[in-house]
């Protein structure tokens, strides 16, 4: 490109001949470092052109709001020489070519540390907490994986992170900035409260329960909103969504390290000892996985502990241990599967 087409473009822009619509293109254009010099050639003709009708005190005038403007932001300094350049020739244009330049260049590069999200990981059988840069308190289960913005936006509409696994939340209030958790495709929103999801990718079922406030729980064209110890499940499965009641006993054990299951199914129950105790199970083919038990161990409970307890319930289940791998069998035998985490 020359500097004559790149001329004309800036000076459409600047004239207010482009349509609002297309804007967008313009700035994105100004920012890229090809034809850098041919773009900044025209600058300098603008500045030329537009200084040659102004008195020094205009300018002076003009320089000093564009700097006031700059320092509303906290965004550190990042523009290269070219940019800057530009910025300085920019000072004394039209008020839309002002406002157009500076609101994409601080909220792209604040859009651009918004989506650099830090994974945090949370190995098997431990629990690891998080504090996000607005204050917002996290506690990670085992085997759990939260995305998130080292820093959450301040021109953002929200702060959104991403789960994998389980985790409670003690969310910061922003009345202008909701509260956003993806899990696949479905979302919780909220304002400020304190909320529980449980969603191993593996798992049949997101549960959200929520322990203080408000929230929404939504995917699609489907959305349910929760009150205190209620709880929306989700199947992954047939994607519906249910609502029910549920006791904070039930859902918050896991973060004081306590075991919990009320009439779980035995699939569920087996997934969350191998996250808990970081071991591996193996099933005979003829144990009943969707068979339910209600369970309840202390933090100081062994897996040996929960194993004879669970086979002394079941008056079926036998359970043999070597090393870090436990084989679960009925009386009659059966051929042991794999149950993959």
């Amino acid at each position: 490109m020359n500097q004559q087409t790149a001329y004309k473009i800036m000076r459409f822009f600047v004239d207010g001949l482009i349509p609002a619509r297309y804007h967008h293109r313009i700035i994105w254009w100004l920012s890229d470092s090809k034809d850098s010099e041919a773009k900044e050639e025209a600058m300098k003709q603008i500045w030329n052109e537009t200084s040659s009708r102004m008195d020094s005190r205009s300018l002076n005038q003009s320089f000093d709001r564009f700097n006031r403007q700059r320092s509303v932001s906290t965004v550190h300094p990042v523009a290269t020489n070219r940019l800057g350049r530009l910025l300085k020739y920019a000072a004394i244009l039209t008020v839309p070519f002002l406002l157009s330049l500076g609101v994409w260049w601080v909220t792209s590069y604040q859009n651009t540390k918004n989506m650099a999200l830090t994974d945090f990981y949370v190995s098997q059988g431990r629990i690891g907490t998080l504090t996000l840069s607005d204050g917002t308190q996290v506690k990670l289960n085992s085997g759990s994986t939260l995305s998130y913005p080292q820093h959450f936006s301040t021109f953002a509409h929200s702060r959104e992170v991403y789960l994998d696994g389980e985790a409670f939340f003690k969310v910061t209030h922003q009345s202008k900035q909701p509260f956003i958790v993806h899990i696949g495709n479905l979302k919780v929103k909220v304002l400020g409260t304190q909320f529980n999801i449980k969603a191993y990718p593996a798992e049949e079922n997101i549960t959200t329960t929520l322990a203080q406030g408000k929230v929404l729980v939504y995917e699609n064209k489907q959305a349910m909103t929760i009150l205190p110890d209620e709880q929306v499940v989700y199947n992954r499965v047939n994607s519906m969504m249910r609502k029910q009641r549920v006791e904070n006993y039930d859902y918050s054990q896991w973060m004081h390290g306590r075991l919990y299951f009320d009439q779980a199914p035995l699939k569920t129950i087996i997934a969350d000892l191998q996250r808990r105790y970081n071991i591996r199970m193996n099933i005979a083919s003829d144990v009943d996985l969707n068979q339910k038990y209600t369970m309840a161990f202390r933090e100081d409970e062994t897996i040996d502990d929960v194993m004879h307890v669970l086979c002394k319930i079941s008056d079926h289940l036998h359970f043999t241990k070597q090393n870090n791998i436990i084989t679960i069998y009925t009386k009659k035998g059966g051929r042991p599967a794999d149950i993959h985490k």
